[in-house]
């Protein structure tokens, strides 16, 4: 499997990567390091750190991401569906992915899906839009790399994804 390391010289980051070895892995592994890049921000204010982001292909069409031992600071892995289920050559919108990013960033510090959990999502996806919009994004060490776009969607909407060609 294609993996990309970020040393952890800053802990409040993603410090590894790791794609599925399939059609357009290494394109896969650059959209994990984009969203890692654009979430970074909200992660180094909340003191959050995700050891590993990986692509995951679960056989349940309707789950796009999943935080592994999430929860009080001790996440060691979130893994987000890049791809529409069953298609290996598309991607998602980059905005859906970051959606999925900070929804599975929420449950480092809330597990059940309530009112609470909603209303940080809404609160980190505001956030993250505002540093779309300013262009502020993390590198690996801080923030000085360029954005990449906007959310598009408010902070309280949860649209259905589209797919996008690889």
């Amino acid at each position: 499997m294609p993996t990309s390391t970020i040393e952890p010289s800053d802990p409040l980051k993603v410090w590894d990567f790791k794609a599925l070895q399939k059609h357009g892995s290494a394109e896969a592994l650059e959209l994990l390091r984009r969203i890692a890049r654009q979430v970074q921000p909200v992660m180094r204010k909340r003191g959050w750190r995700v050891p590993l982001l990986s692509e995951f292909s679960p056989k349940n069409p309707n789950l796009l991401g999943l935080n592994i031992n999430g929860g009080g600071g001790r996440t060691s892995e979130i893994k987000i569906r890049l791809r529409p289920h069953k298609s290996d050559s598309s991607f998602f919108p980059y905005e859906h992915l970051i959606g999925t990013m900070l929804h599975e960033l929420v449950h480092n510090v809330q597990g059940p899906h309530n009112a609470v959990f909603y209303k940080l999502l809404d609160e980190i996806t505001e956030e993250c839009e505002g540093f779309m919009a300013k262009g502020i994004a993390g590198s690996g060490a801080g923030f000085d790399a360029p954005s990449v776009g906007r959310l598009g969607a408010g902070p309280s909407s949860h649209p259905q994804p589209t797919v996008t060609s690889a």
